[in-house]
């Protein structure tokens, strides 16, 4: 038996864990007990990775000329050559690149570099950046002028109040809950403001439930009562106290609890609360993000950060996705913020568009490309408007790099089979941009080669073999620490003898920005009366296709993923029983489903679980997005219900 020390496969924490390997098999995994992220207790999910890994594996390259027709296996050269010829007529702005924040540092920059330097397109674009956290790294470039957290995990450890916002940590980062459970037994408090009640409700001192998609309200309204309470003379100093004093003083405890459907005397208590915290934290997560007000949202919650000079505990979706959008992986233009063109041209020794790229939601629905290269995602179920959605992606040449069989295999022209991230040496950074090394626990099955390799063999196909000389992961990681600013000072060989490096966290400048509320994304109507969220559970990562594979996780499951969740009442007053198969519609598509009853879900809105690929949520939600982000909106879609009549 061999014991190697890598890296989890799931969330952006980036816990380190020692897998178990015989004969070429992981037989267990086990926790690092000096891990500094998990401090030797991850999660169940990384725990359960030997039983997921091999399951349901893609292990040859698959080609057809049609989506009607099947599959038939191709060498490696016959999958290249069918691909250079779908391509080689093609304009670089007709061909999108979606890389993973599930594969490697080097993994994601070999695969941008390939678009921009070999088919000229700046098209390129992460799809667990865009869908979940874009706002964030937004407001964050807006407020800070920087594009990554200014948080570190251990910070947790050392807060007296801790507001969760639009987040569950409890089911998605068990492990940074994990510490906030830590500094609670030792008498930190926890607010929790959520729209449906979820597993972090149940630790929380204090519980605000608000309508969906008022919480900009709910912020403004503390930072107007904070002002008016009195904050320190070095915070009011900061540049656009006085704008934000100004903006934020019609937001009154009366209108906050209309706007909001909360108690008064509850919102008061917050705010003395958070006003006589000494080290004030705070999370959140897509429950202020994925909304058309995302953006508004995380700009004012960090003005409320500033004011209390606290710190930012919120995670990441995925492992890498905060690495995957340093190295290049999230358009316009180039790498991180301030590489130029130039700059790259002079690096690669080749010409480069000058042409802004686009992001998925406009390459796939607004202006649709013709050809999409998709890196370990699943866009088929990940979007919205599936149906729309659906009939785009049948008219598009679709290369999907991946490990594992998913939906969005019926969609694709070409499957080539990857290593799964700890099939492959690397790095990869975390939500704190923590940067780790990624060690080969095991080779990948079949044919299965290293994203970055494919696209190396690929560049000879378009006479481009020059342009990607490396031997090894090591050679792409010096070229990274080269280019992307936020890199400069990290030492890869450090990294690569296992010590952890750190990309840049310092804020450039501090400063409030003012924001307002526009009103409710989806106001009600009679047709569609209620709001529905989009909701995750303990266990399950994504949409499933990796952790429905886990017999443990599965049986662990308590949750009926394939349900929606009613208020009682609710449920009463349209005549339904608990159990019953209803019909949700949406403006956009309509979606068979039992209902259940759900005291936690607030009257007005109905829940349901992203995870199940039989009752796939986002049929339902229409094509709405944050003005300058195009981060979709998940959390308030208005829906109405109906019996089934089948």
């Amino acid at each position: 038996m061999e014991k190697v020390k890598s890296e989890c496969i799931y969330c952006g924490v980036g816990c380190r864990l020692n897998y178990v390997a015989e004969k070429g098999e992981i037989i267990r995994v086990e926790p690092v007990k000096d891990d500094d992220v998990s401090e030797g207790f991850p999660c169940l999910r990384g725990l359960t990775i030997n039983e997921v890994i091999r399951k349901n594996r893609i292990i040859k390259p698959l080609i057809r000329e049609t989506k009607e027709e099947d599959f038939k296996e191709a060498s490696w050269d016959e999958a290249y050559w069918f691909i250079f010829n779908h391509l080689k007529d093609l304009e670089g702005n007709e061909v999108l690149f979606i890389p993973s924040g599930k594969t490697s540092n080097e993994n994601a920059y070999v695969m941008q570099k390939f678009a921009r330097a070999v088919l000229k397109s700046n098209n390129v674009d992460g799809c667990c950046s865009r869908l979940c956290h874009a706002n964030t790294i937004s407001a964050l470039n807006m407020v800070f002028g920087i594009n990554g957290s200014p948080g570190r995990i251990e910070e947790a450890d050392t807060r007296d109040l801790i507001l969760v916002i639009g987040s569950n940590p409890a089911s998605n980062y068990p492990v940074i809950f994990s510490r906030i459970v830590r500094a609670k037994a030792k008498g930190t408090k926890l607010i929790g403001v959520n729209s449906p009640l979820n597993e972090t409700s149940r630790f929380c001192d204090i519980n605000v439930q608000v309508k969906p998609d008022t919480q900009l309200v709910f912020i403004n309204g503390l930072i107007n009562e904070l002002i008016r309470k009195g904050v320190p003379e070095d915070r009011k100093s900061i540049q656009g106290f006085e704008q934000l004093a100004e903006a934020v003083s019609e937001y009154t405890p009366e209108r906050v609890s209309k706007i909001c459907g909360i108690e008064k005397e509850l919102f008061e208590k917050v705010v003395e609360t958070v006003y006589s915290s000494k080290a004030f934290g705070i999370m959140h997560g897509m429950g202020l993000t994925q909304s058309r007000n995302g953006f508004l949202n995380v700009v004012s919650l960090l003005n409320l950060l500033i004011l209390k000079g606290g710190v930012l505990l919120s995670g990441r979706g995925e492992i890498n996705v905060q690495g995957m959008g340093d190295v290049g992986g999230v358009p316009p233009g180039f790498l991180p913020s301030l590489v130029s063109r130039d700059r790259l041209e002079e690096a690669w020794g080749v010409e480069l568009s000058e042409e802004a790229g686009l992001n998925m939601i406009q390459a796939l629905y607004l202006n649709p490309v013709k050809a999409v290269f998709a890196c370990d995602v699943n866009l088929a179920l990940s979007l919205p408007d599936l149906e729309s959605l659906h009939k785009k992606l049948k008219e598009m040449f679709i290369v999907l790099l991946h490990h594992h069989f998913n939906y969005t295999v019926n969609f694709a022209n070409v499957v080539l089979p990857i290593a799964m991230l700890i099939e492959g040496n690397g790095t990869i950074t975390n939500w704190e941009r923590r940067i780790r090394l990624v060690r080969k626990v095991v080779e990948p099955p079949g044919e299965a080669k290293q994203a970055w390799i494919i696209f190396k063999e690929l560049s000879k196909y378009f006479g481009c073999e020059k342009l990607f000389p490396y031997s090894d992961e090591k050679e792409i990681s010096r070229e990274i620490v080269e280019l992307v600013p936020a890199y400069r000072n990290v030492n890869v060989e450090e990294v690569y003898s296992g010590e952890d490096g750190w990309g840049a966290k310092k804020p450039v400048f501090t400063r409030y920005v003012p924001v307002h509320y526009e009103g409710v994304d989806y106001p009600v109507s009679k047709k569609y009366p209620y709001i529905m969220v989009a909701v995750r559970t303990p266990l399950l990562f994504l949409h499933n296709e990796l952790t429905s594979l886990s017999e443990t996780l599965m049986n662990a499951n308590r949750k009926d993923i394939e349900a929606c969740y009613m208020n009682p009442e609710d449920l009463k007053r349209e005549g339904f029983s608990d159990g019953e198969t209803i019909i949700l519609s949406s403006p956009c598509g309509s979606l068979k489903v039992r209902v259940k009853a759900d005291a936690t879900v607030i009257s007005g809105t109905i829940k349901m679980y992203i995870h199940s690929e039989k009752t796939p949520v986002n049929r339902l939600v229409p094509l709405n997005y944050t003005f300058n982000t195009f981060t979709p909106n998940y959390k308030s879609v208005a829906v109405g219900v109906r019996k089934d009549a089948s």
